[in-house]
C-alpha cells in the first residue's frame, strides 16, 4: 500500500471527512473494475459502492492499517458473493412454465396427492442421508426462531443458515426430479 493511501486511511480512521472521500473514491474505481469482471456491468457500480460504504463504516473499528487493501478487497469479494447467491436464488424462485399447472389449482386445502407423495419421499431421503438438515428444516417448519434452533442443536446462526439453504436446495432438487444429494 502506498504511503499516500496509508496516510489517508489513518486520517479517515481519525474522522477526517476529506480523507474518507478520497479513500472511498480510490476504492470505488478499483472495486467497479473488479465487480464488472465477476457480475457484469449492470450491477457492478452498486456492488462497488455498497462495498465502499461498508469499508468506511468498519474503518474506524475493524480495519488493519497495514493490510488495509487486502481487508477492503475481502469485503468486496463478500459483497460479490452475496450478490451472486441472492441473484441465483431470485432466478430459482421465478415461476417457470413447468410449474404453471400448480397455479390453476383452486385451493391449497386439498394438496395434490402426487406432489404430497413426492415431498414425503424426498423428506425420507433427506432424513436418511442428512438427518441434521432434516431436523433444522423441521424446526423451522414448526415455527421455532433462529435462537431456539441454534440452542437446541448447538449451532451458530451462520451455520444454521447454511444448513437451511442446503436442506432447502436438496429438497428442491429432489422434487424437481433430481436426487437429495
Amino acid at each position: 500500500m502506498g504511503e499516500h493511501l496509508t496516510s489517508l486511511v489513518i486520517k479517515a480512521k481519525q474522522g477526517d471527512k476529506t480523507a474518507e472521500k478520497e479513500v472511498f473514491e480510490y476504492l470505488r474505481v478499483r472495486f467497479v473494475l473488479l465487480a464488472k469482471r465477476w457480475v457484469g456491468g449492470e450491477y457492478s457500480e452498486d456492488i462497488a459502492q455498497d462495498a465502499c460504504i461498508t469499508v468506511l463504516e468498519k474503518l474506524k473499528t475493524d480495519s488493519p492499517t497495514d493490510m488495509f487493501e487486502a481487508w477492503a478487497y475481502r469485503i468486496l469479494r463478500n459483497k460479490i458473493g452475496n450478490f451472486m447467491q441472492s441473484n441465483s436464488l431470485r432466478q430459482k424462485t421465478m415461476i417457470h412454465s413447468e410449474h404453471m399447472e400448480y397455479l390453476d389449482r383452486p385451493s391449497m386445502d386439498e394438496p395434490d396427492p402426487t406432489l404430497k407423495r413426492r415431498l414425503r419421499d424426498c423428506l425420507k431421503k433427506l432424513v436418511r442421508s442428512y438427518p441434521r438438515y432434516a431436523r433444522v428444516l423441521n424446526f423451522t417448519h414448526q415455527g421455532y426462531d433462529t435462537d431456539e434452533i441454534c440452542r437446541r442443536m448447538e449451532l451458530k446462526s451462520n451455520h444454521l443458515y447454511v444448513m437451511l439453504n442446503r436442506g432447502r436446495r436438496m429438497l428442491g432438487d429432489c422434487l424437481s426430479g433430481g436426487d437429495a444429494k
